[in-house]
């Protein structure tokens, strides 16, 4: 079971917070100023890591390709960043405190990463079955974060087969490869079973246009978030109808954040609560003045309020015992009021 995975400036465990992911993808509109700004932005908002994409057009077969964002081709003519463009962003996120990360969309572009040094690969759900791509990026050595859409339980297995064939150190992405998806189509309830099923650290890629699901993922034991975005929706970047501005992925952090630290498995009486305890809680107290040496009688005590005295369980316990001072009406008993049976 990969217990601990760490890169560059991350460090993906049990025990260390949740790693989270801005996904710049395209939104750079294929500016390398504009990828400069998102990285400032996406450390601002709080995330550990910002992801951008490789893309290879002469990879792909010639107008194969549409998808939400219109034809792949004339996305990534206008789009896509040069490989200087990455040297340059590499750099510029070293300098600015974010780890860099980008997902490769074929073989020769991890080959490109690779030999611009950096620290790990991410793989999109459409290299789930590209098993040839997973073992060619596992044979590097470099920790890998593995998306999980499109993809059956059958070929999850398949690929971790392979992965753990090749000694490979991954984090399985949960993930529903809609743009959007459903709220009915997200399945946080499958992350457990993905930690237990295969023994390694889970994460959440998350498609909706909002925060809610990434928070419900880190309660369901995801330990890295990926979260789609942009600086500016109304820049209409292909992914723009999933990405989230700065203030909305900051909010999604301190929203983590808090869930996180709410995340504890004890039950114990904090300080903060025994100050509520002292008064929430109800004591025995006399109903009527009981005389010193009086035996004590159903009707000569009840429980109020605050719970300073003889805790309220123990009301039917003191039936029958001997009162040892007087005790004025609405007096919160103590145990040094009572004794033995006479």
């Amino acid at each position: 079971m990969t217990q601990e995975i760490s890169f560059g400036r991350i460090l993906i465990s049990k025990a260390s917070p949740v790693v989270i992911i801005a996904e710049a993808a395209c939104e750079h509109l294929g500016s390398l100023d504009v990828a400069k700004r998102m990285v400032d932005a996406a450390g601002e908002a709080g995330a550990g890591i910002i992801k951008f994409q490789m893309h290879l057009p002469e990879e792909m077969v010639p107008g194969s390709i549409q998808f939400w964002g219109g034809s792949m081709d004339e996305v990534l003519a206008r789009f896509n960043l040069s490989l200087e463009a990455h040297q340059e962003l590499i750099q510029y996120c070293e300098e600015a405190g974010i780890q860099y990360l980008c997902t490769p969309f074929c073989a020769a572009a991890a080959d490109v990463l690779d030999h611009l040094g950096v620290g790990a690969f991410k793989t999109g759900s459409g290299e789930m079955t590209n098993t040839p791509m997973l073992r060619h990026i596992a044979r590097k050595g470099k920790p890998m974060i593995v998306s999980t859409g499109m993809a059956t339980v059958e070929e999850i297995e398949e690929t971790v087969s392979v992965l753990n064939g090749e000694g490979a150190r991954f984090v399985l992405m949960h993930c529903t490869s809609a743009y959007p998806p459903r709220y009915e189509q997200i399945n946080l309830g499958f992350i457990p079973q993905l930690k237990e099923k295969f023994g390694v650290i889970v994460g959440h890629s998350d498609h909706t246009p909002d925060i809610w699901t990434s928070i419900g993922a880190v309660a369901m034991g995801a330990k890295v978030i990926e979260k789609h975005f942009t600086l500016n929706r109304g820049l209409k970047g292909p992914d723009h109808h999933v990405s989230l501005e700065p203030p909305e992925f900051k909010g999604m952090v301190e929203g983590i954040r808090k869930l996180e630290a709410a995340l504890g498995c004890e039950k114990t009486v904090h300080p903060e609560e025994q100050v509520v305890r002292d008064w929430a809680h109800h004591s025995v107290v006399s109903l009527r003045t009981i005389s010193i040496g009086t035996i004590i009688l159903p009707e000569m005590i009840g429980v109020k309020r605050p719970g300073r005295g003889i805790p309220a369980r123990y009301l039917e316990n003191l039936y029958g015992l001997v009162v040892t001072r007087e005790i004025p009406t609405n007096t919160i008993l103590q145990w040094a009021d009572v004794g033995g049976k006479s």
